[in-house]
């Protein structure tokens, strides 16, 4: 009987002491925009990279905006990546926010990373016959997307001219598929989106020809950036540690791989990133072989300029009235 009882009370402890665990290390309730800078988070998740730290991550599919943003301010999320519009927005529309990183992906010589491009079948060749057409632009609404675009407009359009329109989405894909439908007539869009839009087509079709009226190559590419929930980071900050250890080893090797090899490990993850529901069958190697993979850096502290340059333009659309500076909404302690 002594054996039996110690037996129990050895079992009851390990118990204990998984709770104890568990209560100290949840996991980590995290979403993804379908942005190239995304991909890393995906990849150490499918590599078991977090497991490897010690770090449980459980992914929550959002193509939505609004949704994910949703998600967050309920609880139902833990941190998520997205722009710097977006995370000023969840600050101010009652969410305890912090931006812990910034993250950003280097094209391959002669690729895009985002353009304004019409497709050829709208025949506008320029972006002063898309101007002078009175077309509306899709774009996605309060967004980083949005503040470039009008700041690319600013140089073409002359001082007497109406304001050009624009056609907003909360969903990228969403956008991407109208524009594939060419239903669309402008629209600003990330790769890889612009890649398969060149390349893919139906059976019996042909890919829509595209018109880049601009690549944004002439101006500050913004970051995407990584929030968590302040509560998560002051009470599991070793967790958000664990997490950042795995996201930079998923980026050394990524950035190590062959092309080649990359390209095949990782066409479900880029599926399932921006092309929720799509299947691998119908994703054909003319549209593997346009797919540029990006230089990716680690994560680093967020430009004060880029905080600045974006809540200055969102108080100045009204789109907030009051928002946070940028030493009350960030704390780089992972990173630095």
């Amino acid at each position: 009987m002594v054996w039996i009882r110690r037996a129990a009370l050895f079992c009851f402890l390990v118990v204990v002491s998984m709770a104890v665990v568990a209560a100290e290390d949840p996991p980590i309730r995290f979403s993804l925009p379908p942005v190239l800078e995304a991909l890393p988070v995906a990849f150490a998740l499918e590599w078991d990279l977090f497991e490897a730290h010690g770090v449980s991550v459980e992914l929550i599919g959002i193509t939505d905006n609004q949704q994910r943003s949703a998600a967050l301010m309920t609880g139902n999320l833990d941190g998520m990546m997205e722009d710097v519009t977006r995370s000023i927005l969840e600050s101010t529309t009652g969410g305890d926010i912090v931006i812990t990183s910034a993250s950003t992906s280097r094209p391959q010589t002669g690729s895009l990373s985002l353009a304004l491009l019409s497709p050829e079948s709208f025949r506008l060749d320029s972006i002063d016959a898309l101007l002078a057409s009175n077309y509306a632009i899709a774009t996605i609404y309060r967004s980083d997307f949005e503040y470039l675009l009008e700041q690319l407009l600013a140089d073409y359009q002359q001082d007497d001219a109406p304001p050009a329109k624009t056609m907003y989405f909360h969903d990228m894909l969403q956008m991407a598929v109208w524009f594939g439908a060419q239903t669309l007539p402008a629209a600003v869009l990330p790769e890889p989106y612009i890649s398969y839009l060149q390349s893919y087509y139906p059976a019996g079709g042909q890919p829509i020809g595209l018109v880049i009226h601009d690549d944004f190559s002439n101006r500050c590419t913004l970051p995407s950036v990584t929030i968590f929930r302040t509560a998560f980071v002051e009470q599991h900050p070793d967790t958000v540690a664990a997490f950042y250890a795995a996201y930079v080893e998923t980026i050394e090797r990524i950035n190590a791989m062959p092309r080649d090899e990359l390209v095949e490990l990782g066409i479900d993850i880029a599926l399932s990133l921006f092309f929720q529901g799509a299947e691998r069958t119908t994703i054909s190697q003319a549209v593997l072989d346009t797919i540029e993979i990006p230089y990716f850096d680690v994560p680093d502290v967020l430009e004060r300029s880029d905080y600045d340059g974006i809540r200055a333009w969102m108080l100045k659309k009204g789109y907030v009235y009051e928002a946070p500076t940028y030493d009350e909404i960030t704390d780089f302690q992972f990173v630095r």
